[in-house]
């Protein structure tokens, strides 16, 4: 070995042993942070207790749910509005934040039989088949969905958009068992069921959610309505926000902003961090031109729509009519993890106006808020309970199925009162004229043959009953 070599070898042992020395003393100094740092070493201990009793426990105990339910405690002693997400929930969530899911188009509730079809979205993949209100839906992907809950049936009707879904459905209203085939479609979120002029001029909104795209569909309403011709006649706005649980901040904030002329105070946030506390005002022209303004809110006027009534009120632009409002004045913030769970997590107070809170600065963050209250105090008429489950039966949208032909003529002819006064014909009378139509028109289907019953009496008998005699004698 030349001197040289000899030299470059000892150079490198000495400069591995430098390196040696630094990590053990970076090693060193990581380790005495780690200790030294509260919130790391409560962490640590944590996971060594787990892992202990992972390890030692007597009978085998699934470790990841230990690991959830520690997840779960910790955050137990926050206010209501913090919680722990898991994947499914943030992929709900993505619904909020996009303002649209993908699906079939409709809305449901629970049925003895599956699930009923309450409302079907106009062009949607639904309404394009031919689906209609009342069907019930029994079997998804030859799966009964009779003992499944909305959740879980939900769950098999959604799906990637351009997928499709094979459902059977029971129509009720002409007990016919019918199968479709549906091509899944992204479907926005329905936020303005309703807008439009009363009789007085009078132009009425029903705002149903502040998730994403309800400023943009307020703003397309009102263009519409609030042409040059409309506007010299209009007499003034009415902001449905009843039953409107919240949303966004942001849309909050954009639908405030629609009815307030530049550079008025609409919501500001109060939090530790100075990036959670901030003012935010209105930044364009009044859409309505100062049209005369009231919001209708109740009790379940919440959050975002508690914001959006607050800064119109404060701002003096609208009035509030209805009852005090929930009473949620928390803003919250989503934090989502690598496996796809995340947090939902109270990061500051909003307040509306210059220092309207809702949840006082001084106060517990679990203590309900206090609530708007309305200028004008109206107390809604609440349903009974036989209406109520009337609503939910659609019994009365199968009566105006099986008489609409009579209540058509009434109401063209002004006397919808007294066509309601039906009198039920008589079962052999009606037996004899099913046959004699049958009889006159053979081969055609049980349908075809309810559907010429039904105009031969008018509406006047039962459908239940007509298809029942017609299964007598059409197989």
């Amino acid at each position: 070995m030349s001197l040289l070599e000899n030299n470059r070898e000892k150079a490198a042992l000495l400069f591995s042993a430098f390196i040696l020395v630094i990590i053990t003393l970076v090693s060193g100094g990581m380790a005495i942070y780690v200790v030294s740092d509260p919130g790391i070493s409560n962490a640590v201990t944590l996971t060594r207790a787990a892992y202990k009793i992972r390890d030692n426990y007597p009978e085998e105990y699934d470790f990841s749910r230990l690991i959830d339910n520690a997840r779960r405690g910790m955050l137990s002693q926050f206010d209501r509005y913090t919680g722990y997400l898991e994947k499914s929930q943030f992929e709900n969530l993505d619904e909020e934040f996009t303002g649209e899911y993908s699906g079939i188009g409709v809305s449901v509730v629970k049925d003895d039989d599956g699930l009923m079809i309450m409302s079907i979205r106009e062009n949607g993949p639904s309404g394009n088949i031919g689906l209609l209100t009342g069907d019930v839906i029994i079997v998804v992907d030859s799966q009964s969905i009779e003992s499944a809950s909305v959740i879980q049936s939900t769950k098999l009707l959604r799906g990637k958009a351009g997928t499709e879904v094979a459902i059977t459905v029971h129509r009720k209203f002409s007990f016919d068992t019918l199968h479709f085939t549906i091509t899944r479609g992204k479907i926005p979120l329905l936020h303005i069921p309703f807008a439009g002029y009363r009789a007085d001029s009078i132009l009425y909104i029903r705002l149903l959610d502040f998730e994403m795209g309800a400023s943009s569909d307020l703003n397309a309403a009102l263009d519409s309505l609030l042409s040059e011709a409309d506007r010299k006649n209009a007499k003034g706005l009415i902001l449905d926000l009843r039953g409107n649980p919240g949303g966004l901040f942001s849309e909050a904030y954009r639908v405030s902003d629609i009815f307030l002329e530049k550079g008025i105070s609409i919501v500001g946030t109060s939090g530790r961090s100075r990036w959670d506390s901030e003012r935010f005002y209105s930044e364009s022209p009044d859409k309505t031109r100062g049209l005369p303004m009231a919001i209708l809110v109740d009790n379940g006027s919440a959050s975002s729509a508690e914001i959006t009534a607050g800064a119109l009120k404060e701002a003096g632009r609208a009035i509030l009519i209805g009852d005090t409002t929930f009473g949620k004045g928390l803003v919250q913030g989503f934090i989502r993890f690598q496996d796809g769970d995340g947090l939902r997590l109270t990061i500051s107070r909003y307040f509306v106006g210059d220092s309207l809170y809702l949840n006082r600065i001084d106060s517990d963050l679990n203590e309900s808020g206090d609530g708007l209250i309305p200028d004008f105090y109206f107390e809604q008429e609440t349903k009974s309970n036989l209406l109520m489950s009337l609503d939910n039966s659609l019994l009365l949208n199968r009566f105006v199925y099986e008489n609409k032909i009579e209540i058509i003529a009434a109401i063209e002819n002004n006397n919808l009162n007294d066509a309601l006064k039906f009198k039920k014909e008589d079962v052999n009378v009606i037996e004899e004229k099913i046959l004699k139509i049958i009889k006159e028109k053979p081969g055609l289907s049980s349908n075809a043959y309810m559907g010429l019953v039904m105009k031969e009496f008018g509406g006047k008998v039962s459908g239940k009953e007509v298809m029942e005699i017609i299964k007598k004698y059409v197989k």
